[in-house]
């Protein structure tokens, strides 16, 4: 009996240390917490924001460079108002350029709209990105992208209309085509008829601005100056309580 006594103690005993050596394993896998991986951080977002629209005004000046080279060479060929010597009954009609020196001669116009282009967009570009920062507005580059894509359409219809129209008129007719292309566009994009109106506005006080720049021969560089302080006092008046840091942390956090 002693000696049964003292193999059950001995044997309690181990049980009890290998309880205790199971408990001190460690948990299974399955019941480790999840591992946490970092979000990308997305501050600087507005930063970023407008080096792309930098980076796409430069894009933009390629297709502006195709149209001023069809407007040299429309230009070259019409300029040429010799009669077809083949045939005296069927002449090649080519449309009359106008005297040099005239400040509206049509293709003159073009090149010298095209000389502006980069301060077109931008102030365009810049008004989109002020209603994307004060009113909450999120644009995809695609929006940017077709914006200019119709802007584009400016300088093109300028040059077409050009040619059958007179400079006035040619002006007028594709700066108003390519506005309410716009307009309706900003429309569904801004979500709001009134925020649209301002963009016509904006539209129609740049192009007028343009125009009355092409006009002078002498004080276009003054008034291209001017034009250009005053688009930057608003774009200073509008956002002079806007905290940018601020921005960027919130679309960090969104």
């Amino acid at each position: 009996m002693p000696a049964s006594h003292a193999l059950h103690t001995r044997f309690m005993r181990v049980g009890q240390s290998g309880g205790a050596m199971q408990n001190e394993l460690p948990p299974p896998l399955a019941s480790l917490p999840p591992v946490v991986r970092p979000k990308p951080d997305r501050r600087n977002k507005i930063t970023l924001k407008l080096l792309f629209i930098a980076a796409l005004v430069l894009l933009l000046q390629a297709p502006l460079h195709l149209v001023n080279a069809l407007q040299e060479e429309r230009r070259a060929n019409n300029g040429d108002t010799s009669m077809a010597t083949g045939s005296r009954d069927l002449p090649i009609v080519r449309a009359a350029t106008p005297p040099k020196g005239d400040a509206f001669e049509p293709y003159r116009l073009v090149q010298r709209a095209l000389k502006h282009s980069v301060l077109v967009l931008a102030l365009v570009f810049a008004a989109f990105f002020l209603f994307e920062t004060l009113a909450g507005v999120r644009l995809h580059a695609v929006h940017y992208g077709l914006i200019g894509g119709a802007m584009c359409l400016f300088y093109l219809a300028l040059l077409a209309l050009g040619e059958v129209l007179k400079p006035g008129l040619a002006y007028t007719s594709a700066a108003g085509a390519s506005s309410l292309l716009i307009t309706f566009y900003s429309a569904s994009i801004l979500r709001s008829w009134m925020r649209a109106g301002v963009i016509a506005v904006l539209l129609a006080g740049v192009h007028g601005v343009l125009y009355i720049v092409l006009r002078m021969e002498y004080y276009a560089l003054l008034a291209g100056t001017a034009s250009l302080f005053a688009a930057m006092g608003a774009v200073m008046f509008f956002t002079r309580k806007v905290d940018w840091h601020a921005q960027d942390s919130a679309e960090a956090a969104g």
